[in-house]
């Protein structure tokens, strides 16, 4: 059995994406106790008084806390980092860190401090992970990584067919386009306010709905019918899918592009870009638009509006897509990858 040392620091605050990979890998772990046990390392020294708000983000399951400090006398085979690089590098046990993208080397300007610690991990790790085959070559081309030190996991899904109560009644914003995720250009949603001008002019009961916090794209809002959500909880967020008639995603670079498949989970049908790493998500249960192409974007929204045949067959393909991408997958290659850091 792998004891594993889990990087917390950032479990309390973080509820986007990573945050998700992170709660999700650690519920399925908690669901082979053959194979790993998990200690939460945490940066502060006195655990007791931190331990409530920690472990309320694990579904308040009683993980044993140990502060970074104390790591060492924890009995531990290997430490992950999955928050993108390492937040404290005096370790001397065997460690594995996940990089889930370069987009800080390869946007200009794209929170430039946080290279640090991606430059950290590939010091102080034995090996690394990443969520896709594009982003591993990037992160090879950019932080000059020997190919066999950095492995291609792909994160995944998991299907929830409740319907808790959310904060928001979503069937009164119906019907509506969704997006998912910071309104920032590198998410294209410029191009997505273009192209519901378009939609708009022909379906003018259609919405568009902006889930998550308000980034620097948000020019030319005022000339479509727009409600911005800011950010919403779980439940919140699975009944703005179930319920949106397209779920949009123009996505400049994602290391990933995990939204596109929250959506599928819900038989929603996805219109995405082509490029980065979103088809290795995706599959082919997408429209897919060349990057900042409104009107093919505007093209694929109405023809998933108009032609009911078209949305079938997309809901269809991306709950068989979806199916494909458990979080078991990615759960079980990680432990692999972490046992083979202790194999050195």
């Amino acid at each position: 059995m792998l004891s594993i040392g889990v990087d917390a620091w950032n479990l309390p605050g973080d509820h986007r994406g990573i945050g998700r990979y992170v709660r999700e890998i650690l519920r399925e772990w908690r669901s082979m106790p053959d194979r790993a046990t998990v200690t939460l390392i945490v940066p502060e020294w006195h655990t007791w008084t931190v331990r409530g708000r920690y472990l309320r983000e694990v579904d308040d399951v009683p993980y044993r806390i140990v502060s970074r400090a104390m790591h060492r006398f924890a009995g531990l085979d290997v430490l992950w980092f999955p928050w993108n690089g390492c937040s404290w590098t005096n370790f001397s046990l065997p460690a594995v860190a996940t990089l889930h993208d370069a987009t800080n080397f390869v946007i200009p300007g794209y929170a430039p401090e946080t290279q640090k610690i991606f430059r950290a991990a590939v010091e102080h790790c034995t090996r690394l992970i990443t969520v896709s085959e594009f982003s591993r070559q990037e992160l090879i081309r950019v932080l000059h990584i020997p190919p066999d030190r950095i492995t291609a996991i792909p994160s995944g899904v998991r299907f929830d067919n409740g319907r808790a109560l959310g904060s928001i009644d979503t069937r009164t914003l119906k019907p509506y386009v969704l997006f998912v995720g910071m309104s920032e250009k590198r998410k294209g949603v410029e191009a997505l306010l273009r192209a519901m001008q378009r939609v708009q002019a022909r379906h003018p009961e259609v919405s568009l709905v902006l889930a998550g916090a308000r980034g620097d794209a948000i020019d030319g809002s005022e000339t479509v019918r727009l409600r911005e959500l800011g950010w919403i909880d779980d439940a919140t967020l699975a009944s703005l899918y179930r319920d949106a008639s397209v779920f949009a995603f123009p996505s400049r670079y994602e290391g990933f592009g995990l939204p596109a498949l929250e959506a599928m989970t819900h038989g929603t049908p996805v219109v995405t870009t082509s490029n980065t790493a979103i088809p290795e998500a995706a599959g082919d249960a997408a429209l897919y638009i060349p990057v900042d192409d409104e009107n093919a974007l505007a093209n694929a929204i109405l023809r998933i509006l108009d032609d009911p045949n078209c949305a079938a067959a997309l809901r269809e393909r991306g709950l068989r897509r979806a199916a494909e991408m458990a979080w078991t997958k990615t759960a079980i290659a990680t432990l692999d990858v972490l046992q083979k850091a202790t194999q050195r």
